[in-house]
């Protein structure tokens, strides 16, 4: 990506002092999109929970970058923050596409002098129900607010204001009610979209807002010629709340968003008629149900429990809701800082990457493959709009763009044309993305419905990049650029090389698996093209140069000739993957993302050298900043973009595919040498889907088992544990002896020949590979 060019930017606000009447009100009032909560000089502060799930704290960050966020797929928010989001609603034409801002009519506040009174708030991100808590302990009562963007009524975001009074009774007090003072803070008018004045209408008693606009610029007239119609309903907030003296109350403010009014009017009515604690348990229910489906449990490190806890968290805030009140539209895809941010240059403006396919997939595919079918088809939504990129350059088949958001055109901004013109790997990360898939789900369904059309023409793309050097008998790609930034314009990128030959591989596999309903024209030229396609290595060091020319000692922005080890799982000799390793360990600059690392890590672990917890570490400290466990693109004390999914999805895969020691293969699904992760004792993922099984892994200190939680009939598994086949049924239980390896696998798909997966041979591919 493009961030190394981005300047960081960080704007704090003076903490404003209220009157007397503090006295009888609680405080939390702040600036909105960027301001100082505490006036502590520190921009991030101690997480004092003792519990893995939930985070909190006495003092919020002085810096909303270190804020948590609430989203539901649908809309999103940073706490306390005048902006919300919503999935697929972008302003800007071209590369100056991002997320369009609506005012925060969701934001509502406690008001009070936080370093002036006696009361400590506690501040709290309760993970595993989906919302943060503000507690506030005074002389007459207890308050609590929960903010959350509700699972089930997916338009809304919901402030609940809960106040319950104490028993004791106080003479110095002339008026026996409770005031609590709030207050509505939705920020500035937006400059994405042209809200018409707020229309107010009495519902059930209630005073209700309502304003529609349009986004201000279309990001492409072709794809795009109207622009995008948004309306949100409010609640409408007053400046203070009275309880009576004696006993307690609950009171819902709501906000809601969408492309349709009637449909945006109807969710804040429903959710305004349902009894305040119903409402709440509506929302906990999706997320319990989210998390019984899979996840990852570490015991004996807290700090790793939460930090995991959390990234389940943020990658699930952004994912759309199974179900919800009213059906869902179209999913716009999971960019590098989630649906809660993008509204800026520095946090990706809510573009797609190879991120998501390369870094936050993998993970996500394993626990919930239906969130990896719905990134997929993201890219299926927009595959025609690639075909025509890839016309525009001069080549067949779909060219999928650097950055893409609502139309599926190249949206990387102006400043920054040469990942745009480039780094065209992105198209292989797709391919392998859908092999992974393919691999786990044997989805015929989706096949049929799109997925044999993308493996070919990615795969028609590459065949037309491909050309023969009859120097060396082998095919290059030329004019790219690899994951590696600081080196653009390259020839043979070996990563892209690779992902370009599984690209062109897959589709010779897919040829045979939808032969039934899809004509693939000679599809064995494309392995033909894959088996020659340059690989450069260099004899002398046995080791992968980066690129055709790479010169020894060149620094590096990050990991990218490591990665044909992992995630690529190229199969290379260890002396050569071992050299790699250690090579460029030497010489990627110090201030690359977390990614690396957590590559570099997985490579030890397979290797078994006793580098791995080193790099272990490196892939997330400074990275994760507290209280919130909110992930920065790049390490202290620098930022960069946050909250940086990819990072974390580097992370995930460190503990799935490093430290459990999953692999996924077409054939098989494989776990070999499992570890405990440093300083724990138990480490469990629970849900991994392995067509149609649902299967738990528990490795603890002197064993690992798998534990079979349900199956699908339709493919029937087997378990290889060196020595002997166990059929799997639900219920079962293995103990798996050793470090391994062992194999799960089903029949062979439709009896269709697997790839060879080979490439820099300079004679013809032998036939029958």
């Amino acid at each position: 990506m493009w961030h190394f060019l981005a300047q960081n930017k960080q704007v704090a606000a003076m903490l404003g002092l209220l009157s007397a009447a503090a006295l009888v009100t609680i405080i939390l009032a702040t600036k909105g999109v960027s301001y100082a909560i505490a006036d502590n000089g520190k921009e991030e502060t101690e997480d004092i929970s003792p519990v893995a799930h939930i985070f909190s704290t006495y003092s919020l960050p002085n810096t909303d970058k270190f804020m948590p966020s609430i989203g539901n797929g649908h809309v999103a928010t940073n706490i306390f923050s005048d902006t919300v989001y919503m999935n697929g609603l972008y302003n800007g034409q071209g590369g100056y596409s991002h997320r369009a801002r609506i005012p925060g009519w969701a934001n509502i506040r406690l008001n009070s002098t936080l370093t002036h009174h006696p009361f400590s708030p506690v501040y709290s991100l309760d993970t595993r129900e989906g919302v943060f808590k503000v507690r506030v302990d005074r002389d007459r009562s207890v308050v609590t607010q929960r903010i959350y963007a509700h699972r089930y009524y997916t338009r809304a975001i919901v402030n609940q204001i809960q106040v319950d009074s104490k028993t004791h009774y106080d003479p110095n007090f002339i008026n026996q009610e409770i005031w609590i003072a709030i207050k509505l803070m939705p920020g500035e008018k937006s400059k994405d979209i042209d809200f018409h004045e707020p229309t107010p209408e009495i519902i059930d008693g209630r005073t209700i807002w309502h304003s529609c606009g349009q986004t201000m610029e279309s990001e492409d007239l072709t794809y795009q010629p109207l622009p995008v119609e948004v309306c949100a309903f409010w609640t409408s907030v007053p400046d203070h709340l009275v309880v009576p003296q004696h006993g307690s109350r609950v009171f819902t403010f709501a906000m809601t968003a969408d492309t349709n009014k009637t449909l945006a009017r109807l969710e804040l009515v429903k959710v305004l008629q349902e009894d305040g604690e119903e409402l709440f348990q509506k929302h906990v229910e999706q997320w319990r149900n989210l998390y019984h489906q899979g996840g990852i449990d570490i015991e004996g490190n807290l700090e790793l429990g939460k930090i995991v806890n959390g990234i389940w968290y943020y990658f699930l805030s952004s994912l759309p809701s199974e179900n919800s009140h009213q059906p869902l539209g179209r999913f716009y895809g999971l960019s590098p800082t989630g649906l809660a941010r993008g509204g800026t240059f520095e946090d990706y403006e809510g573009h797609n990457f190879w991120d998501t396919e390369t870094w936050m997939f993998p993970s996500i595919l394993l626990l919930y493959p239906k969130y990896a079918n719905q990134l997929l088809q993201y890219r299926l939504n927009t595959a025609y709009v690639a075909g025509q990129l890839a016309k525009l350059t001069g080549h067949k088949g779909y060219r999928f763009p650097w950055e893409s958001a609502y139309t599926g055109v190249e949206v990387t901004q102006p400043c920054c044309p040469d990942v745009a013109t480039y780094e065209q790997h992105i198209s292989g990360c797709i391919s392998y993305a859908v092999r992974q898939y393919l691999a786990t789900t044997r989805d015929e369904a989706w096949l049929e419905h799109g997925g044999c059309d993308i493996v070919t023409n990615i795969a028609d793309f590459w065949a037309s990049r491909a050309v023969i050097n009859y120097n060396t008998g082998l095919y290059d790609i030329t004019t790219v650029m690899g994951p590696d930034e600081d080196h653009k314009n390259v020839n043979n990128s070996v990563f892209t090389n690779v992902v370009a030959g599984y690209s062109l591989y897959l589709a010779q596999y897919v040829s045979c698996l939808c032969k039934s309903y899809y004509m693939a024209k000679d599809p064995d030229h494309y392995a033909d093209i894959a088996w020659s396609l340059a690989l450069p290595y260099d004899v002398e060091h046995d080791y992968h140069p980066q690129f055709s020319g790479y010169e020894r000692g060149e620094e590096i922005k990050q990991a990218d000739a490591v990665l044909l080890g992992f995630p690529l799982q190229y199969a290379i000799n260890e002396s050569t993957r071992q050299n790699d390793l250690t090579y460029y360990e030497s010489v990627t600059r110090d201030n690359g993302p977390a990614m690396t690392w957590s590559m570099h890590t997985i490579g030890h672990l397979h290797l078994d050298d006793g580098k791995a917890e080193a790099t272990f570490n490196k892939s997330f400290e400074g990275f994760v900043r507290e209280p919130f466990k909110v992930w920065t693109e790049l390490r202290r004390p620098d930022s960069g973009a946050t909250n940086f999914l990819t990072g974390m999805g580097g992370f995930l895969q460190t503990l799935i595919f490093g430290y459990a020691g999953v692999s996924i293969h077409l054939d098989r699904l494989v776990i070999n040498k499992p570890t405990l992760p440093p300083h724990t004792t138990k480490f469990t993922i629970r849900g991994i889907k392995y067509l149609g099984a649902n299967i738990t892994l528990e490795v603890k200190g002197n064993s690992t088992k798998i534990s079979v939680v349900s199956m699908d009939d339709t493919w029937p598994l087997m378990l290889f544990d060196g020595k002997h086949n166990i059929s799997l049924a639900s219920g079962i239980t293995v103990l798996l002896p050793g470090p391994g390896p062992f194999t799960i696998h089903s029949e062979p798909w439709k009896n269709c020949k697997l790839p060879a997966d080979i490439i820099g041979q300079n004679y013809l591919r032998p036939i029958g590979t």
